[in-house]
C-alpha cells in the first residue's frame, strides 16, 4: 500500500511505503487533523532509492508542521490520544461532581483565585449622579469580565499564588517592557474596588480639616486642588484614570538605612493615567480614583465627561475615606524610610530638653534657692542638626 506524501526533490511525488522494521502500521487521516495539539510526533521516511525500511530519514517536528508535510499519523499515537482524552473526561466529570456537590447557596466564583468584591452599597445608592443601571453596567458586566479574564489566565501559573496587589505590581514589569499578561485585568479589578469605596451616598462637601491642611499646604486652596484635578480629567486622552495621590518621596525607593530627603517628601499630587495604570507602580499612594473609561459615565453623561467629574467630586466623594488613607499612607512612608523631618527633630530634642529642666526644678524651694554660675539654668535651650547626640 501507497500513501500520499509531500512532493519529492525535483517537484516529483514522494512515495511513502510503511517501514518493515515498524510494527506500528501507518495509517491516514483526513484533512490532516492533528490527534492532539502541540504535541510533537516523529515521522519516518525512506530515503529516496534506498532499501525498505533500511535507510531511513528522521524529523521532529510540532503536530501542525507535520501534518502540513505528511498527512500521516501511527496507530501508537492514537492510542496514546485516546488515553489522554479518557483521562481529561474524567477530570472533567470529577470536576463537574465537586460543584455539584457544593452548596446551592454558594457562588460557583467562589472557587477562583480572585473573587468578585461586592459594592459597598446599594447600586441605586449613588443616584441621581450615577444611576442604577450606570453600577449594574459598570460593575457587573465590565468589571466582572476582568474578574473572570484574570482567573482564566492564573491558573497553574506563578500568578495564582499571589494577592491582587502582588500580581499587579510583579506583572507591570516596571515599564521597562510591555506588561506581563496578567497586569492589565489585575490592575483593572484594583481600579475598581478602589473607586467604588472611593465614593459614599450623601458624600462631597469640604474635606476633613487634617485633610484639608495638606489640600491647602500642597495646592494653595481647595478650589485649586479641584481645579488642577479637573484639568487632569478633562486632558485624559482616551481611556483612563485621575488620582489623588501621596507622593513619599520624589526619588524611587530604595532599601537604605539613610534614605534621602527630599523638598518633595510627603506632598499630594495629582495625576492621569491611561488604561489601567495606577500610582501604585510609580510608588505613590493612592487615596481617591475616578474612572474616566467612557463605560463609567456615558449612560448617564453621554459625552459630558467634565459634569461627570464634578458630580462626584461634589456630590459622591468619601472624604473621610481619602483622609483615612492619608494617614496610613503618610504612616507607612514614614516606617519605609525611617524619615524624620529637621522640625520633628527638633521638637523632639525640646521636648527632652524642657523634661530635663522640669526635673530639676520640681519643688518651690529649689526654685527660689539662690544658683551658683554653673547651677544657672540656660534661657534658651539649644538646638542641635538631626542625627546629632543631645548635649547632656
Amino acid at each position: 500500500m501507497v500513501f500520499a506524501a509531500p512532493a519529492g526533490v525535483g517537484g516529483g511525488p514522494l512515495s511513502v511505503a510503511p517501514p518493515a522494521s515498524s510494527s506500528a502500521p501507518f495509517l491516514l487521516r483526513a484533512g490532516g487533523d492533528s490527534p492532539q495539539r502541540g504535541m510533537l510526533r516523529r515521522l519516518t521516511f525512506p530515503r529516496r532509492g534506498g532499501a525498505r525500511g533500511q535507510s531511513q530519514r528522521r524529523w521532529d517536528c510540532h503536530i501542525t508542521r507535520c501534518a502540513g508535510k505528511a498527512n500521516v499519523v501511527t496507530e501508537d499515537d492514537t492510542a496514546k490520544v485516546a488515553a489522554a482524552d479518557a483521562t481529561a473526561d474524567q477530570a472533567a466529570d470529577d470536576t463537574a461532581d465537586v460543584l455539584e456537590s457544593l452548596n446551592p447557596d454558594d457562588d460557583v466564583d467562589s472557587v477562583a483565585w480572585i473573587k468578585q468584591q461586592p459594592l459597598p452599597y446599594p447600586a441605586d445608592a449613588l443616584e441621581p449622579y450615577i444611576s442604577k443601571e450606570t453600577v449594574e453596567q459598570h460593575w457587573g458586566v465590565h468589571q466582572r469580565m476582568h474578574v473572570d479574564r484574570l482567573n482564566g489566565m492564573i491558573g497553574g501559573s506563578e500568578w495564582e499564588r499571589m494577592s491582587i496587589g502582588q500580581m499587579m505590581l510583579a506583572s507591570f514589569n516596571e515599564g521597562r517592557e510591555p506588561p506581563h499578561a496578567p497586569f492589565f485585568h489585575a490592575a483593572q479589578v484594583w481600579n475598581h474596588d478602589f473607586y467604588w469605596r472611593s465614593m459614599k451616598p450623601g458624600g462631597g462637601g469640604k474635606p476633613p480639616e487634617r485633610l484639608l491642611k495638606f489640600i491647602n499646604r500642597d495646592f494653595g486652596s481647595y478650589d485649586g486642588m479641584i481645579k488642577q484635578f479637573m484639568d487632569a480629567a478633562l486632558t485624559q486622552f482616551g481611556s483612563g484614570w485621575v488620582w489623588l495621590s501621596y507622593k513619599g518621596s520624589k526619588l524611587p525607593h530604595v532599601k537604605s538605612k539613610s534614605p534621602i530627603p527630599s523638598d518633595n517628601y510627603g506632598r499630594l499630587v495629582i495625576s492621569k493615567s491611561p488604561n489601567a495604570i495606577n500610582p501604585l507602580v510609580w510608588g505613590h499612594s493612592p487615596l481617591l480614583a475616578i474612572d474616566v473609561w467612557e463605560h463609567a459615565y456615558y449612560l448617564d453623561y453621554e459625552n459630558r465627561r467634565a459634569e461627570y467629574v464634578s458630580a462626584v467630586l461634589e456630590k459622591l466623594v468619601s472624604w473621610e475615606m481619602v483622609e483615612s488613607r492619608l494617614r496610613k499612607a503618610v504612616l507607612r512612608a514614614i516606617e519605609r524610610d525611617g524619615h524624620t523631618s529637621p522640625k520633628q527633630r527638633r521638637k523632639q530634642l525640646v521636648s527632652q530638653a524642657k523634661g530635663r529642666v522640669g526635673d530639676a526644678s520640681t519643688s518651690g524651694e529649689a526654685r527660689r534657692r539662690p544658683r551658683s554660675k554653673d547651677q544657672q539654668a540656660p534661657s534658651s535651650v539649644t538646638m542641635v542638626p538631626a542625627g546629632e547626640a543631645v548635649p547632656n
